[in-house]
């Protein structure tokens, strides 16, 4: 995680201190800075305990998107009961999700109605599918100008789903060093895609709650994005 709390505040790791003792947000349990060259995290104390289904460790690929966000809208913990922990609260409260690994279809339209009644707003997921892309990811030119059709096949159902849902965005990453984002849906049983730019996408969800030096698209964010950084 990015984030713990620290002498009562919400912190990133390289502010605390390396080796200092927080807490984690959401399960308050006991967390340590870890403050590398490259990597600034807080990692659980004796192991990651379990946490709720869909939830998954955290890669450099999380993080890069999670660098760019201040702290107040950054794993932010929702819920009367805690019950769950966005990873971007992003411009105008849009909750965004940046998801690498399988997830069950209950877990994903569990976590969207939840984020939905929370902000009344279409959520964002943001996936890495660099693990098959161009092995069976391909898309078609249509008539539609910067508009392809998918070919997909065996499809995740999980992700369809959440193209599927009038409740959702759904955005893939498909190459982290291309500085655009697959925008994809569902129209008469069969996928469409658009490329985006991820300076677009973070314009439009995130520049409002980028830290500062980040605003504007400014100050290396594309090369965070693209893992160069």
């Amino acid at each position: 995680m990015l984030i713990a709390i620290h002498d009562n505040e919400r912190k990133r790791a390289e502010i605390a201190g390396r080796g200092e003792i927080g807490k984690c947000p959401w399960t308050g349990l006991d967390v340590k800075a870890h403050v590398g060259a490259i990597r600034q995290f807080w990692a659980y104390i004796g192991g990651q305990p379990k946490l709720p289904p869909g939830y998954e460790p955290e890669s450099d690929w999380h993080l890069s998107w999670k660098e760019l966000i201040d702290e107040a809208h950054c794993e932010v913990v929702m819920g009367q009961q805690r019950e769950h922990r966005a990873d971007i609260l992003g411009s105008n409260d849009t909750i965004i999700e940046i998801q690498r690994s399988i997830i069950d279809i209950r877990d994903v339209r569990d976590r969207t109605d939840f984020y939905f009644k929370q902000s009344n707003k279409r959520m964002i997921w943001v996936v890495d599918i660099q693990e098959f892309w161009n092995k069976r990811f391909f898309l078609a030119p249509t008539k539609q100008k910067g508009q392809f059709k998918a070919d997909w096949k065996p499809k995740r159902t999980w992700l369809w789903d959440i193209a599927k849902t009038p409740d959702t965005h759904l955005y893939l990453e498909f190459n982290q060093r291309n500085d655009k984002l697959l925008h994809c849906w569902i129209h008469k049983a069969e996928m469409y895609c658009k490329y985006i730019p991820k300076e677009q996408f973070f314009m439009q969800y995130i520049d409002s709650v980028a830290r500062a030096q980040f605003r504007g698209f400014q100050g290396g964010a594309l090369n965070i994005l693209q893992g160069l950084a």
